[in-house]
C-alpha cells in the first residue's frame, strides 16, 4: 500500500512539473519577438510637420525604448528611399512618394503601404518662366520641362498634357531633383518645371515663374508609410505601435500649432508665415480608402505606357500585393 502511494505521489510530481514546464513554454511562446533597432527614413520637406515633430520631441525613441528598442533615423528622398528599404537598410519608409512605392513593388522589391502619410495635390504646381513664351499648358509644346522622372511629379505632367491634347513625347523631359529643377527654371536652363512646395511657393514668389496648372483632380498627390513585408510580418506588434505613435505625432501637431509651425519654419529654414501659408495644402493622415486603389491602378497604367514598369503587369494583383491596411490603428 505504501509502495503505491509513493508511486502515486511520484508521479503527480511529475505531472505537476510537465504542466509547469508547459506552461512555460506556452508563456514563452506568447511573448512576442522584438526587434533591437527599429531603422526608419524621414524627410523634412515639403513641411512634412509629423516628421519634424517626431524627430524634434523624439517621441518614437521615447516610446519605443520602453521596450528596449532603438529608433535610428536616416534622411532620404527619392530613390535612394526604395534603394534602402530594398537593401534592407531600413524598415519603415516615411513620407515615400506613393508612384516610388509601385515602382519598387512592380520591380520585384517585397515592400508593402501601411498608410497614408499626407495628401497634397494642390501643394504640386506645373509652372513655367516668365519669358519662356509658355502661358498655357497647350503652349509647352517642343519645350523642356524638368522633373524628377518616374514619381508622381512625372506622373501629373503627363496627366497635364494629356489635359490639353499633347503627348509626353511632345515635350522634352529633362530629369533631375527638385531643388535642382527649381534652380534650372529660375535660370532660364529649361521652359517649365514640375514642382512641389515649399521650392513651389518659393519660385513663384520670385516672380520669375508663373503657375499654369498644380495637381489638383489630375494625380492623388499623396505620400506614404510603406515597411518591408518580411519586417513587419516578424515584427507585426511593431508596425502598428509604429503607426500609433506616428497619429500621435499628428494629433501632437493638432493640439500645439504654434509650437509645430515653429519648429517646421526652423528645420526648413522658412518664415513662420510661409509655413502657415503651406500649411492648408497638407492633409496629414494615416487612412486609406477606395479612391488610392482607384488611383494607384491608374498610376501603374501610366508606369506601363511610360516604360517605367513591364508592359504586362497587373494593376490589380499589384496593388492588392501593395497595400496592407491591417496594421492601421483602430
Amino acid at each position: 500500500m505504501k509502495k503505491n502511494l509513493r508511486i502515486l505521489t511520484v508521479f503527480l510530481l511529475v505531472l505537476t512539473l510537465l504542466f509547469t514546464l508547459t506552461g512555460c513554454q506556452g508563456t514563452a511562446k506568447q511573448a512576442p519577438e522584438k526587434p533591437k533597432v527599429i531603422n526608419v527614413s524621414y524627410s523634412y520637406r515639403p513641411i512634412n510637420i509629423p516628421s519634424i515633430v517626431a524627430l524634434e520631441k523624439k517621441m518614437f525613441e521615447e516610446e519605443f525604448a520602453k521596450d528596449g528598442i532603438e529608433v535610428k533615423w536616416f534622411e532620404l528622398e527619392g530613390p535612394a528611399t526604395t534603394e534602402a528599404l530594398a537593401a534592407k537598410s531600413i524598415d519603415f519608409a516615411t513620407s515615400l512618394n506613393y508612384v516610388s512605392a509601385i515602382i519598387s513593388k512592380a520591380n520585384g522589391n517585397d515592400v508593402k503601404i501601411i498608410s497614408s502619410y499626407s495628401r497634397f495635390p494642390k501643394a504640386i504646381g506645373l509652372v513655367a518662366g516668365v519669358q519662356s513664351g509658355v502661358n498655357s499648358v497647350s503652349d509647352l509644346k517642343g519645350k523642356k520641362v524638368a522633373l524628377q522622372k518616374g514619381t508622381m511629379l512625372h506622373e501629373m505632367l503627363i496627366r497635364a498634357l494629356e489635359e490639353a491634347n499633347l503627348k509626353a513625347s511632345d515635350v522634352e523631359i529633362v530629369g533631375m531633383a527638385s531643388p535642382d529643377a527649381a534652380n534650372a527654371v529660375l535660370q532660364k536652363q529649361v521652359d517649365a518645371a514640375v514642382l512641389p512646395d515649399p521650392m513651389l511657393t518659393k519660385a513663384i514668389a520670385s516672380k520669375n515663374v508663373k503657375m499654369l496648372r498644380n495637381a489638383e483632380n489630375l494625380i492623388l498627390g499623396q505620400s506614404v508609410i510603406a515597411a518591408r513585408t518580411d519586417f513587419i510580418e516578424k515584427y507585426p506588434e511593431i508596425a502598428k505601435k509604429f503607426l500609433e505613435v506616428h497619429q500621435k505625432t499628428i494629433a501632437w501637431a493638432q493640439s500645439n500649432q504654434e509650437e509645430a509651425f515653429a519648429l517646421a519654419a526652423k528645420v526648413n529654414q522658412m518664415d513662420i508665415n510661409a509655413v502657415k501659408a503651406l500649411a492648408p495644402k497638407f492633409d496629414f493622415q494615416l487612412a486609406m480608402d477606395q479612391n488610392n486603389i482607384l488611383k494607384y491602378k491608374d498610376s501603374v497604367e501610366f508606369l506601363k505606357a511610360n516604360k517605367f514598369i513591364k508592359a504586362d503587369t497587373n494593376a490589380d494583383t499589384l496593388i492588392t500585393q501593395l497595400i496592407d491596411t491591417k496594421y492601421l490603428p483602430k
